[in-house]
């Protein structure tokens, strides 16, 4: 019944957030941001059967994932993510045992970062299950990255490993179980996928530095995300084949399965890393702040170019991967 489901979401709705006046219970939500700073607002939709399959994950892990996928995108504008609206498509015959652990996981997730859920909505599916989080957060004026600054000569960086999500995802379609993958290698794989772990941290301290000129979160895969980049800023990008960061576990996994590693690093997507482009004077100091926000140095994958789209370099060889990442075919 829609009535319960409401209920259980006001249940694991009731811890109180800063700034939250009013949340679950009236027809809006009532915040009151805080002075001197700018709103961020942004949302994601998880659709079953495109983004995720109840056979492969489990609702905990689901509902840290909805909260993920927005916190991601809070973080790459270096901002603080405050208050959640989350709307449900519900199918006919979803078990209602389903609710509680996906709750469970959607609130420790955003408040683990001082965030709170403060309402939303709910309809019936006429298909599968249709997670939407919108997400607000709050930034200091002259703090908000954006897409558009790169220029050329400043260096491409990303914050982690690339194609993780995409190979555990590969492993969980070949009939790995999610609960306990062999070899035990793979379990950061089928992590990554799962349950990915959003930059907040690090979307701030670079953020506190002033010095990035352009960042975007790694939700599509580096070959179209860099893309938008370039295309924001009007400019051209070249990506180090040789400096990519791809894991033992990945090319492990890439064996196991046949599979090219540096096409899951490129187009994979859901790595949900931060991408950022930075001048070649302040490069040491943003790179000696992402490393004390990430406990171990980032990533240097490349540089910004004059023209336009992005280009891989293998040894001498250079081609075209612009916008060669995941794209939703409709």
């Amino acid at each position: 019944m829609e009535r319960d489901l409401i209920r259980r979401i006001a249940r694991a709705a009731e811890r109180a957030a800063a700034g939250l006046v009013a949340g679950i219970g009236d027809d809006c939500a009532v915040g009151a941001p805080t002075p001197g700073h700018v709103l961020l607002l942004t949302t994601d939709t998880l659709a079953e059967g495109v983004h995720f399959r109840l056979e492969t994950t489990d609702p905990f892990r689901l509902g840290r994932k909805t909260a993920a996928v927005n916190l991601s995108d809070i973080a790459a504008m270096g901002g603080r993510p405050r208050w959640a609206l989350l709307s449900l498509a519900v199918p006919a015959g979803l078990d209602p045992a389903f609710w509680d652990p996906f709750l469970a996981g959607l609130t420790e997730r955003l408040e683990a970062f001082g965030a709170a859920l403060a309402g939303g909505d709910t309809v019936r599916s006429p298909g599968g299950l249709v997670l939407t989080l919108a997400l607000a957060g709050e930034a200091e004026p002259g703090r908000v990255m954006g897409r558009a600054g790169a220029r050329p000569g400043d260096i491409v960086y990303c914050s982690g490993p690339l194609g993780e999500a995409a190979a555990g995802l590969a492993l969980l379609e070949a009939g790995l179980c999610p609960h306990r993958p062999r070899p035990a290698a793979f379990r950061r794989l089928v992590r990554a996928q799962l349950d990915p772990e959003p930059r907040l941290g690090l979307g701030r301290a670079l953020a506190a530095t002033g010095a990035v000129t352009a960042a975007i979160d790694l939700s599509d895969g580096l070959a179209t995300d860099l893309a938008h980049l370039c295309e924001a800023g009007g400019v051209g990008a070249e990506v180090d084949a040789a400096r990519l960061p791809l894991s033992r576990a990945l090319r492990r996994a890439a064996r196991r399965l046949d599979r090219r590693p540096l096409d899951w690093a490129l187009a994979g997507g859901e790595d949900y890393e931060l991408l950022w482009t930075v001048p070649p004077g302040r490069e040491g100091e943003v790179r000696a702040a992402a490393a004390r926000a990430l406990g171990r140095p980032p990533h240097r994958i490349g540089r910004i170019v004059a023209g336009r789209g992005v280009r891989l370099r293998e040894g001498a060889r250079r081609r075209d991967i612009t916008f060669t990442g995941h794209e939703h075919r409709f």
